[in-house]
């Protein structure tokens, strides 16, 4: 007979986030193996693995003056997630020089944490920045653990951010002048209301 799992997918890729130790995970949950973990994460390396697809044609953008190179343009990026691991949308807004917004995108990400929302979030904004050909991109988040990982102050210690930390990195070597930077969330909100608005079109799909 097959063992009840206690723990779900969704919670054990939450409680692994947070770095719990799996050993005393398997002590209360005799259906947390090796195996189970591994086809986990096999299953997120897949996830996060997919072409530019995953930016679907679900991603709402605004219009844009890609074709114009400029000095500078601000990306403001944010993820929201309903639940923690939940419902995930992410969010990015692009200004110029003068704090004219020129850009905007927004899309739903299926069911992630808070952590890996503000990574996907990141990979989109700079997608989407590397096609302005600007001089210099300042990239701002209130995700104070994700703005520092980046800039090598904090470790990625998690699995699934460690894909996404090397996908973002990778993706930067394409910009000749970036920096990102740490801002309260007041000052992020109109990423944060395009990363609502994302987790709202998951109503759309079913």
């Amino acid at each position: 007979m097959k063992k009840k799992e206690t723990i779900s997918d969704y919670e054990l890729l939450a409680l692994i986030h947070k770095c719990i130790d799996l050993e005393k995970l398997k002590e209360l949950d005799k259906t947390i193996t090796k195996k189970r973990v591994d086809k986990l994460f096999q299953g997120v390396v897949d996830y996060v693995k997919k072409d530019d697809s995953t930016i679907s044609d679900k991603i709402i953008t605004g219009s844009s003056n890609i074709k114009k190179k400029t000095d500078l343009i601000v990306v403001n990026v944010d993820g929201a997630s309903k639940g923690n691991p939940g419902e995930s949308g992410i969010g990015v807004a692009i200004f110029d020089k003068d704090s004219n917004l020129i850009n905007e995108a927004c899309d739903y990400i299926g069911v992630a944490t808070n952590n890996i929302a503000e990574y996907r979030a990141l990979v989109l904004g700079v997608k989407l920045s590397i096609e302005y050909n600007s001089k210099k991109t300042l990239f701002k988040s209130d995700s104070e653990l994700m703005v520092k990982q980046i800039k090598g102050e904090y470790r990625v210690k998690n699995v699934q951010l460690k894909l996404l930390f090397t996908e973002v990195k990778d993706l930067l070597k394409k910009l000749p002048n970036w920096k990102i930077m740490h801002v309260p969330r007041e000052e992020n909100r109109e990423a944060d209301l395009l990363a609502n608005k994302g987790v709202e079109m998951s109503n759309k799909n079913r």
